[in-house]
């Protein structure tokens, strides 16, 4: 857990009436990284919603889909968004909130008014949605990698299957240099 991200009682950032700040730097135990995810992350009770905006960034170290070799890539997420706080909104409510569902700076998530906000789960959430659906370390990817056959000591006689003598006399019997012929 990252030091000072503990969940919140929504209650609580409500009887702040401004914004509350956390500054961000530690490990996620849900996403192993590099460097310590670090940013800012702002919160504000706004009756009905929940204001929350972020700018966080981190390095992740991801195997390649395609070779299979390590990359590292780094995360960016500046995010805002609307959480609505009580049961999921109807189209009256948002239209009273002055909000509209349909745009895509809309509302995305709605928690319990009598929850928590949980700051951590919000940043793993955002950093989240920056990977990639497909891992790939570059358009140099070297692509899978291939096996090596092991050299084999030439045969000088070949054997054949006893089942497929037969197939193969018939076949000596008709190349014109190899069967009897009067």
């Amino acid at each position: 857990m990252i030091p000072g991200l503990e969940p919140v009682p929504l209650r609580e950032l409500q009887a702040l009436g401004t914004s509350r700040v956390w500054d961000v730097e530690g490990q996620l135990e849900a996403m192993p990284s590099l460097t310590p995810v670090r940013g800012t992350l702002r919160a504000e009770h706004r009756g009905n919603l929940l204001e929350v905006e972020g700018s966080l960034q981190t390095i992740v170290c991801l195997r390649c889909d395609r070779c299979l070799g390590r990359f590292n890539q780094e995360l960016k997420a500046e995010s805002k968004e609307l959480i609505w706080l009580g049961d999921e909104p109807t189209e009256e409510l948002l239209a009273e909130a002055g909000l509209d569902s349909e745009t895509p700076d809309g509302l995305v998530d709605f928690l319990n008014p009598r929850g928590d906000f949980e700051p951590e789960r919000w940043v793993f959430e955002q950093l989240s949605l920056q990977m990639s659906v497909v891992n790939r370390c570059g358009d140099l990817c070297p692509g899978m990698p291939q096996a090596t056959p092991e050299p084999r000591e030439p045969s000088t006689a070949v054997t054949v299957d006893p089942r497929w003598q037969a197939l193969q006399d018939l076949q000596s019997s008709l190349q014109p240099d190899g069967g009897d012929h009067d």
